[in-house]
């Protein structure tokens, strides 16, 4: 029988869908579906479950762009990709909320769906202990193939079969049995020295100064400062409006203002550190994924739940730009800098100057971030900053760095010692329909 050895993993990932029964993946699919991070959204539904079915019949020809604008969201055959990237969006929403269901209500799953990185078609992964017992279920001479992560080598192992005790004539010398042994335990050998020193994937070789630590990542994610009408503002205006059954329930719910209303001091109350955007939550799901799929414990903090000691004890992960003091700070000595006017800016040349581009009816159109990872940052630890101008800049900047594909693009042009180095870029992204695309880098310095 094969197998693939697979470095530092406790799961084994099937390479096609045959390996784990059809009725258990539709299971684990089930119960996907019905989870919080699924069943408020058709539309995640409809779009994982047809991944899903044409990945399991093995029409990967049906799992292309096109092919899914127009069987899942209506489009035409020949509708442009590039001005509608409903599909690129819509699935990078639902590998998040794949990551949330794992990381929450399906942590323990013996079946879990993935999104292959760079592609459209589902993938699907097994505790061992549910592939012996599926093994098991059917033929015992049946092969299964385990696929292992890319750059990473499969090292056969032949099955051996042990005599049977056994009396007289047909007792094998111990010197046979003890080659048999001697030949096993070489071949574990050579395996494991090849998964040992076999060289990273950029992507985490990028994360290398973090993954590289044993103590857990510190995620501080910035809050945004609001204005919000008070308990006896909201009493006086449901007295002299109507509204519907759902707002009447609630104590939050949107005042529509007219240009003669006025508002003093006692209808508005400030709150601070307690809201987070969509973009930063986005961010924050992005990052925790990947730490879960490298095995990395985290810490989650925001607002005023931490100190400047902090960062010198943990590795530390910064999300967001001027809605963040600390990643304000931290970057703020840096060659690409967040500036006034909502503006990130060259600190080496005046004329380089990145701002968002809007819409008259304040739609962001096209919106900039920095990324900096510094193994070597003036807190002693490894930091990484996750700093987009708006929301949407800082979620693309995130799915950005836990790309495969993405990272592999930037390093093209690294000098060859880049994963030792400090690393800082910016990146732009178009907004459609409040989603950011997928990103390109236009600056980037190491030092």
């Amino acid at each position: 029988m094969e197998h693939a050895v697979e470095s530092n993993e406790t799961r084994q990932r099937g390479a096609a869908p045959h390996e784990i029964p059809a009725a258990q993946i539709q299971e684990a699919l089930a119960e996907v579906l019905l989870s919080v991070s699924f069943r408020s959204s058709k539309q995640s539904q409809q779009l994982l479950r047809y991944i899903v079915d044409q990945t399991l019949s093995g029409h990967g020809e049906l799992l292309k762009e096109r092919v899914i604008g127009a069987d899942v969201f209506g489009r035409r055959p020949d509708y442009d990709t590039n001005s509608d990237p409903i599909v690129r969006a819509r699935v990078a929403e639902l590998r998040k909320r794949l990551a949330q269901f794992y990381v929450g209500a399906g942590a323990n799953s013996t079946v879990r769906i993935e999104i292959t990185p760079g592609s459209y078609q589902a993938s699907f992964l097994t505790t061992p202990q549910a592939l012996a017992t599926a093994t098991k279920s059917g033929n015992a001479e049946t092969v299964h193939r385990v696929a292992p992560e890319p750059g990473l080598v499969p090292v056969a192992i032949p099955q051996v079969s042990f005599p049977a005790a056994a009396t007289g004539s047909e007792i094998k010398p111990r010197k046979n049995r003890a080659l048999w042994v001697i030949s096993i335990l070489c071949v574990l050998v050579l395996a494991s020295s090849l998964f040992l020193f076999w060289p990273k994937s950029p992507v985490e070789q990028f994360w290398e100064p973090l993954l590289g630590t044993s103590k857990p990542v510190l995620i501080y994610t910035g809050s945004n400062p609001v204005y919000l009408p008070t308990a006896e503002f909201l009493e006086k205006y449901r007295a002299t409006h109507k509204l519907d059954e759902l707002d009447a329930q609630g104590h939050e719910f949107l005042i529509p203002l007219t240009p003669d209303q006025q508002l003093g001091v006692s209808d508005l109350m400030a709150v601070r550190d307690t809201y987070v955007t969509l973009g930063d939550v986005s961010a924050n799901v992005a990052v925790v994924a990947f730490l879960t799929r490298n095995k990395r414990s985290f810490d989650l903090r925001s607002g005023e739940d931490v100190v400047f000691g902090d960062f010198r004890e943990s590795p530390c992960v910064l999300i967001g730009a001027f809605n963040n003091r600390w990643t304000m700070q931290m970057t703020g000595d840096l060659g690409f800098v967040l500036g006034p006017g909502m503006t990130i800016r060259d600190r080496s040349d005046a004329r380089r100057v990145w701002a968002p581009l809007i819409s008259s009816d304040n739609k962001i159109l096209v919106d900039y971030a920095i990324v900096a990872r510094l193994p070597h940052s003036n807190t002693g630890a490894p930091l990484v900053a996750i700093a987009g101008i708006t929301q949407s800049g800082t979620r693309a900047a995130a799915e950005f760095i836990t790309s495969p594909q993405e990272i592999r693009e930037l390093i093209k042009s690294a000098p060859k010692n880049w994963i030792n180095e400090n690393v800082e870029f910016v990146l732009q992204t178009k907004v459609v329909n409040d989603i950011p695309t997928t990103p390109t880098v236009v600056a980037v310095r190491y030092w």
